[in-house]
């Protein structure tokens, strides 16, 4: 019996060591690459805004990705004689579905122009929570009332804000020139 163990044994070890200076002996793996061919870019399609006030031609114009105001109100046909230039970042980029208004000398333009003062209101439609606190008395709790009550059935009117009970009067007098619906 001690025999037949030591021969066992001694098989085993024999085995092994095929096994091992098999591996030693093979060859390296080679290393594998696969290049997949990237696709080409997509070129960005173009952005559609809105033009209007004192424009030539006030439309819906198509300009290049990348675009800036200035690039919409010539594509409108330019400024008129009583355009208020001076009240217009030509040079903010423009973004799809936005809206440039050009005012005329003495006119405010609507909320949301883009390239104008009125478009650093807070959209209580489209704003993020982030966005919504930066408004004074608006902390992350009453922007998530804010933002679920939109998602039910969005704002048509700033005072919303009170009547469905997500703000107190004074809040919403104090955030009520800095906020806007579009």
């Amino acid at each position: 019996m001690p025999r037949l163990v030591l021969l066992a044994v001694g098989v085993a070890v024999a085995l092994g060591a095929v096994v091992v200076f098999a591996r030693a002996r093979a060859a390296p793996p080679v290393p594998v690459a696969v290049v997949e061919a990237s696709p080409a870019p997509t070129p960005a399609p173009p952005i559609v805004v809105d033009v209007g006030g004192a424009v030539a031609r006030p439309s819906v114009v198509h300009v290049p990705a990348g675009s800036r105001v200035g690039d919409a109100i010539a594509a409108a046909g330019g400024a008129t004689p009583d355009a208020d230039l001076a009240s217009v970042n030509r040079a903010a980029p423009l973004r799809d579905g936005g809206r440039v208004y050009v005012p005329r000398v003495g006119e405010e333009p609507p909320a949301g122009s883009i390239g104008t003062g009125a478009e650093t209101k807070v959209d209580l439609n489209r704003a993020s929570s982030s966005e919504l606190e930066t408004l004074p008395g608006i902390g992350p709790a009453t922007a998530g009332k804010i933002i679920r009550s939109r998602e039910q059935r969005p704002f048509t009117k700033v005072d919303e804000l009170q009547t469905r009970g997500l703000v107190s009067a004074r809040v919403l007098a104090d955030i009520r020139e800095l906020v806007t619906v579009r």
